[in-house]
């Protein structure tokens, strides 16, 4: 499961908006999608026409049950539509930050997500994440799980004076976290036809060079129609502009794959932990078996998508640590 975090504590950007359309232009690519909703106010259920009062358990539930997700995580998932489901949030995850709301105390208060989306990668081919418009513990999460980051930036004046706070923050928050995560920007609400937002646009390519998306999400009416029917433009106009530019923007992601997603790497960790273990066990144990760390390997390749190949027990514990080492690489 590939995973992308939509941030931006400014508001009006597009944020919102980029996140519903593109988790629902991935659904309706046949893409097995779950859009998770971090912002309190829970704008992506009401973009989707879900009904607040009928949501029992929202995201606030799910990242503080014992593991995240609960007993059963998919019950904490609300169908929309085909292949799109959504992680829906309400009114109590706006307090979970608070120094009583039962999440600043936990020793994992960071990653609750993260381990959340592990129980259901496997279900899902995408997950997109819209980030709340704060910097904060939820936010920390959203970061932690994600593979990637999108910044939504509006070609407009103070937007464009933003943008670089936007960068250079999340770039701060990826190094307490000890990540180095791709960082996209992704000009919102263009009007082609004004020459002040053709100016703003490429001032932000110039300020933010390689990092800008070579694409832009045009400004249509269509989108906040969309958004007042509860429907994704997929479903509300699917012939449109607005509809082909989300389609652009999902095309460009496919052909820029990140070079590792964050759970691959975590499967090359626990393994390095578990053949270490393996090690340290008596000598007349299974655990030290030579076929038994073969298998453990030819596993840990499978999950992590590279090939498999024979390799014999002493050079296993080595493998492992040097796949760990070029993952890495490849993040950087």
């Amino acid at each position: 499961m590939r995973s992308v975090a939509i941030v931006n504590q400014k508001g009006g950007c597009g944020k919102t908006t980029t996140a519903i359309n593109l988790a629902a232009t991935l659904a309706a690519k046949d893409r097995r999608t779950l859009l998770v909703d971090m912002d309190p106010q829970g704008h992506c259920g009401i973009g989707l026409g879900v009904p607040e009062d009928r949501i029992e358990q929202g995201l606030a539930e799910a990242l503080l049950a014992d593991p995240p997700g609960g007993a059963d995580p998919d019950a904490m998932l609300w169908e929309v539509a085909k292949n799109l489901r959504l992680a829906p949030s309400t009114l109590s995850l706006a307090g979970l930050e608070a120094a009583r709301g039962g999440l600043a105390h936990l020793s994992d208060r960071d990653a609750r997500l993260s381990i959340f989306l592990d129980r259901v990668a496997d279900r899902f081919d995408w997950c997109v994440i819209d980030c709340p418009p704060t910097i904060g513990l939820l936010t920390f999460n959203a970061l932690r799980a994600a593979d990637e980051a999108i910044i939504p930036v509006e070609t407009g004046f103070f937007s464009l004076k933003g943008s670089e706070r936007q960068a250079a923050a999340i770039g701060a928050m990826s190094a307490r976290l000890e990540r180095d995560l791709p960082l996209r920007i992704l000009p919102t609400l263009h009007r082609p036809n004004a020459k002040l937002a053709t100016d703003l646009l490429a001032a932000i390519e110039r300020r933010h060079g390689m990092l800008t998306m070579p694409l832009v999400i045009r400004e249509h009416e269509s989108l906040r129609e969309a958004a007042g029917f509860g429907q994704p433009i997929t479903e509300y106009a699917p012939g449109s502009e607005a509809c082909r530019d989300f389609i652009a923007l999902v095309d460009w992601l496919d052909a820029n794959p990140v070079a590792c997603t964050r759970r691959k790497l975590n499967v090359l960790i626990a393994a390095r932990a578990e053949l270490a273990q393996d090690d340290a066990a008596p000598a007349n144990t299974a655990a030290t078996s030579g076929e038994r760390m073969a298998d453990l390997l030819a596993r840990i390749r499978q999950q992590a998508g590279a090939p498999i190949a024979p390799l014999s027990s002493a050079t296993a514990v080595q493998s492992v640590s040097d796949g760990e080492s070029s993952i890495r690489g490849e993040q950087k």
